[in-house]
């Protein structure tokens, strides 16, 4: 009897110890202690949307600015993975500018997304509504350092969408 509480006791230590430690590895890697937290509620001071040549800046209380962050913080809260080797370059950055689809979500003080991924705190994150990088529907941090050193964060499918019809529903109601 004795042998097998050692046992299942040996086994919720090794197990409390392995907790700990991917938890303690993942926060430290984050420099954020709630990296397993699945939810986004911080509010953009502006929404900028440049839509083929032309900018759009929504801010709280706009004509379409809840729906668009609404759709960001759902897509940011629960991203689908994480790309290492991917950057987004100053020459392409401003492409996106003046002549592609790009969203750029602003706030006040840089805030912090919660995931298992070393994704950086910011106050501007960058969401490219087509070509390449929307074809993967990632997301930057934009930490005023181009390219970035780190990778951005992939959405799933459908909050991309989402995202993107609440954009372009917002562009369409300025036009």
């Amino acid at each position: 009897m004795h042998s097998k509480s050692s046992f299942i006791n040996g086994i919720v230590t090794m197990t409390v110890i392995v907790v700990l430690l991917v938890f303690g590895v993942t926060a430290l890697t984050n420099n954020d202690l709630l990296w397993f937290w699945k939810t986004f509620d911080a509010q953009a001071e502006t929404l900028t949307v440049y839509w083929e040549g032309e900018a759009y800046v929504f801010f709280p209380g706009d004509s379409g600015y809840d729906e668009i962050m609404a759709a960001f913080a759902k897509g940011i809260a629960k991203p689908v993975g994480f790309e290492w080797e991917v950057a987004l370059s100053e020459t392409t950055l401003n492409r996106y500018r003046a002549e592609c689809k790009l969203l750029e979500v602003s706030f006040a003080e840089p805030v912090q997304v919660h995931t298992r991924h070393p994704f950086p705190k910011a106050k501007t994150y960058l969401v490219p509504l087509d070509e390449t990088h929307a074809n993967w529907r990632r997301v930057f941090a934009f930490t005023g350092v181009v390219p970035r050193a780190s990778g951005p964060l992939d959405l799933h499918a459908e909050n991309f969408e989402a995202l993107f019809d609440a954009v372009a529903q917002a562009v369409a109601t300025q036009g």
